[in-house]
């Protein structure tokens, strides 16, 4: 018995909650990480140990489908901008700004996503949708600014915004380019695919900061922390953003990206002592709401 529409995007939205949670829990650790290895090494053992999951994953529990040779383009394509230049310009657009410009500019990418969807699949993304996207972006900007981080304009740190924002934009075109090929194929294949492509391309960029970098006194714990975040906040958690993608579209997938600033608040609140106060709460009601409006 084939499973409904329905009982399907319950599912996918499930499993993107599941996402948010990851991605919001790893701030911590990715915090972690960089501090003890180089950002760029950090990141290729991240992905490394994502392909190795997802290898696993899809040898032992599917089969390979055949893909046409005119396809391999578009998920090199997919593969690079989502997991090498997206993930280059996100580390490097937090290292020139300020906390408060990248979150905000980096959640952007919904709306990115929104705009693009509807110039490359012609898509209609009705009045309702971008009402709620706009609450929610509300709502996750009250979260930003009631935290007190810095937020400027101009200086050293406009480098830094013109990135961040480019990596948003990066990140929405990654949805558009992900939807007709997790329409053809099985979206552990796509997702595999994807994953390794930005492990041979993120563990080139590493190759000079690991050969200059002094090895005889590291500890093993972050390579550990390393690999246990790629394998679970990018092989598993991209596995599951993929599938709300093909079963409910990019735009209502890039809507729970909005989610995320609020349970890193919390995350943040209970690890590294963070307060968290009233605005916090009141822009976390107004994010909740918006996702849920626009998601109807």
């Amino acid at each position: 018995m084939s499973e409904s529409p329905q009982r399907r995007e319950r599912r996918a939205e499930f499993l993107l909650l599941v996402v948010v949670i990851i991605w919001a829990a790893n701030y911590p650790v990715i915090k972690y990480g960089i501090g003890a290895l180089s950002p760029f090494v950090f990141n290729a053992v991240r992905y490394v140990a994502a392909a190795a999951v997802l290898a696993i994953m899809l040898f032992r529990r599917s089969e390979w489908q055949p893909v046409a040779a005119g396809d391999w383009n578009r998920l090199l394509r997919a593969g690079i901008v989502a997991n090498v230049i997206y993930q280059i310009a996100f580390i490097v657009g937090i290292n020139l700004t300020t906390a408060g410009n990248a979150a905000i500019l980096l959640n952007t990418s919904p709306l990115w996503t929104l705009f693009l969807s509807a110039r490359m699949h012609r898509e209609k993304i009705s009045r309702k949708m971008w009402t709620g996207m706009l609450i929610s972006v509300a709502g996750v900007a009250m979260i930003i600014f009631g935290s007190g981080r810095e937020f400027s304009l101009g200086g050293t740190a406009v480098y830094g915004d013109v990135i961040t924002l480019g990596a948003a934009a990066l990140w929405g075109l990654n949805n558009n380019l992900q939807k007709p090929l997790l329409a053809k194929y099985p979206t552990l294949q796509v997702t595999y695919i994807m994953i390794m492509i930005g492990a041979i391309g993120l563990a080139l960029v590493a190759v000079p900061p690991t050969l200059t970098k002094e090895w005889s006194g590291a500890h093993w714990l972050p390579l550990f922390v390393a690999a246990l975040s790629g394998a679970i906040s990018i092989g598993i958690a991209n596995l599951f953003w993929s599938m709300g993608v093909k079963y409910l579209g990019p735009g209502r997938t890039a809507i729970f990206n909005n989610l995320i600033p609020i349970l890193a608040f919390l995350v943040s609140s209970l690890t590294l002592n963070e307060p968290v106060t009233a605005i916090h709460f009141l822009g976390a009601a107004v994010t909740i709401a918006g996702v849920w409006y626009a998601r109807k």
